[in-house]
Order: C-alpha cells, then structure tokens, then sequence
C-alpha cells in the first residue's frame, strides 16, 4: 500500500515583519496599501506582502506596501523597470528587503525624503 509524504507546513508567499518606505506624491490620487501622504516614513505591511516603489524619472510617486508578495518580488532590493506604454516615464520595482523601496538602484532616484518637492 502506498503512503502519502508527511505534509510540509506551508506559510503565506512573502516575508514576515517586513517594513517599506510608506509615501504618497501630493500629485497621485487614489491609495495603495500602506502608502501614505507627504513626508515618507515607514509601515509595517501585512504577512505574505512585500514593497513597491513607484517612480518618475524626477522623484518618488508612491512607496508602500504591494500585496502580491511570493515570487512576484524575489529581490531583496529595490530594481525598477520601465512600466506603462514603451518610452514611458514610470518605474516600477517590487522588493522584500527591509525598508528596499526607499532607494531605486541603477537610477539616481533615491527616497521621498531626499527628494523633496518639485
């Protein structure tokens, strides 16, 4: 008779106790999770989400928490991409490192809070 393998715990997709750069442009309407409003800081997102950051060329739009976690952010650090139509001005990147949204590399943009307002 056959017997089935011992069944392995399987915990939520993303890490645990992760904090992300939480801000929101003046500019940008409507919410994501955990991003909030003027001055950055940070917030503590829920098990199983990881970071966002999402840029313009010039400065942060929105930093915070991004619920899809798991294999949709395997870097530890902040790696933006082009998003939106080609030739765009939008970057995106997803990230599990603590607090890794503040700092997009490869880029020269750096967190809201170095920024300040256009």
């Amino acid at each position: 008779r056959a017997t089935s393998p011992p069944l392995a715990c399987v915990s939520p997709p993303g890490p645990r106790n992760l904090s992300c750069i939480s801000y929101k442009h003046p500019s940008v309407r409507g919410g994501l999770g955990g991003a909030g409003r003027g001055a950055a800081g940070a917030v503590r997102c829920p098990p199983g989400q990881c970071c966002i950051g999402i840029w313009n060329r010039s400065h942060a739009l929105v930093q915070g928490c991004w619920g899809g976690g798991g294999a949709a952010c395997p870097s530890p650090t902040c790696i933006p991409s082009p998003a939106g139509p080609p030739g765009g001005a939008v970057l995106v990147c997803l990230c599990h490192g603590h607090l890794c949204n503040g700092n997009a590399t490869g880029t020269g943009v750096g967190t809201a809070v170095g920024l300040g307002e256009p």
